[in-house]
């Protein structure tokens, strides 16, 4: 891709990704979230201060694709709650799910019935609450 980095190349720089489901009840909305698992993050270089904001350079950390260890979760909030500004209640929000390797995170989404390309970004996503 020219000009823009792929979903597994985020996930694998430590970014978290989010994709909102079509509404299982009208009263809520849900995403999937996806991340690596905290022992999978990349570490920060030798030479960085801690925290730096490295971005998109070619110097930012990256797990390797062999290494990547994922977690992945539903969380649904009502959509009152979230249009008002309100705190929302987090009783929707499931356990995250553990997977193995890039394989068995693309065959939990074909589950899902969603592809890792559908995903955005979650710094993107400002409604999502978590």
């Amino acid at each position: 891709m020219i000009g823009k980095i792929d979903n597994l190349e985020l996930l694998l720089h430590g970014k978290a990704l989010l994709h909102e489901l079509s509404p299982e009840d009208p009263l809520y909305r849900t995403w999937i979230e996806i991340s690596l698992r905290p022992e999978a993050l990349p570490p920060y270089p030798f030479r960085t201060e801690p925290n730096a904001m490295l971005g998109h350079s070619r110097y930012a950390p990256r797990c390797r694709e062999q290494d990547a260890r994922f977690r992945l979760r539903k969380a649904s909030f009502l959509s009152s709650d979230l249009e008002h500004g309100f705190d929302p209640s987090y009783d929707r929000v499931e356990d995250y799910n553990q997977l193995d390797s890039v394989a068995a995170l693309q065959e939990h989404l074909a589950v899902l019935g969603v592809r890792l390309e559908d995903f955005t970004e979650a710094s993107n996503v400002e409604e999502y609450p978590l």
